[in-house]
């Protein structure tokens, strides 16, 4: 299993990756997503948006939704 944690945030959003199997783990990669300063907030989420997306299809995580 692909497990993909992200720390939000709109100038800079953090990232890890672990894969595990049977209550053992390994961090695979973990990074940031930033965004220029003074960039509105509008052009930041489109980014953020895009860079995600980008990530999400790299990594290829587990899906898995919460309702916390």
């Amino acid at each position: 299993m692909r497990i993909l944690g992200i720390d939000p945030g709109y100038a800079t959003i953090g990232f890890g990756l672990i894969e595990g199997e049977r209550a053992q783990y390994r961090m695979v990669t973990y990074g940031a997503i930033t965004t220029p300063a003074g960039l509105p907030l509008s052009k930041r989420l489109y980014q953020i948006d895009r860079d995600m997306e980008e990530l999400i299809g790299q990594l290829k995580p587990c899906l898995l939704y919460t309702s916390d």
